[in-house]
């Protein structure tokens, strides 16, 4: 009799958690971020919504409906906004951007470069203690991240989440896409380290020894 009674207790409570929780309109934007929220009402030129802040408060916000691919109710129904028409730039079909936007999530989820940010100190560091460089170096960060930009971008391992994807060229476009923005950035904040530690390196430990430093 206890176990029925503790299994019927769980699922009410279970139940209560469920009717409690809130459910959450989808504005799914065109870069593939996706906005939890709730949606207050859809135009050709605006989506607008409630923003929850940190405080606990609302505020209202609207996103340009240009930027929008679609809106998910809270009842799972989809109002796709975007529009297949080469005129305005719109080259991809509803389903191909699709599939562009699933590349860019799982990019933005797990897209890994761990070379590049390596290689970056390693070039900052390096490059500053051996060439004595010092305004001369603030040019090393913006020259290794426009490096790399050229180099492909492989899917990381593990970053793809759904099977059926793979293969397909425009899943690849849209990881590549948002892949290479974050490698890009990943180098510059690295080889700017480097610099750092390579200037330091250089004025505290290397030129004060040297014959004739003052």
């Amino acid at each position: 009799m206890r176990p029925i009674l503790a299994l019927f207790v769980l699922l009410s409570a279970c139940t209560t958690h469920a009717q409690t929780t809130p459910h959450l309109d989808r504005i799914i934007l065109m870069n593939g971020e996706i906005i939890e929220t709730h949606v207050l009402g859809q135009s050709t030129l605006e989506i607008r919504h409630l923003e929850l802040g940190r405080n606990g408060r609302t505020k209202e916000r609207a996103e340009p409906t240009e930027g929008v691919f679609s809106v998910i109710d809270t009842l799972g129904r989809e109002r796709i906004w975007y529009f297949h028409d080469t005129i305005f730039g719109n080259e991809l079909t509803i389903d191909q951007m699709r599939c562009f936007i699933k590349g860019e999530q799982d990019a933005r989820a797990g897209y890994r470069s761990p070379w590049t940010m390596w290689g970056g100190f390693i070039f900052g560091a390096g490059t500053t203690i051996a060439a004595d460089l010092e305004v001369n170096s603030l040019f090393l960060p913006p020259l290794f991240a426009g490096v790399m930009i050229l180099p492909r971008v492989f899917v990381t391992r593990g970053s793809l989440t759904d099977p059926v994807m793979e293969g397909n060229e425009h899943y690849a476009y849209g990881y590549a896409k948002v892949g290479r923005t974050r490698r890009v950035v990943r180098s510059l904040i690295s080889t700017a380290a480097g610099v750092a530690v390579g200037l330091g390196v250089r004025q505290f430990l290397i030129n004060p020894n040297l014959e004739g430093y003052n």
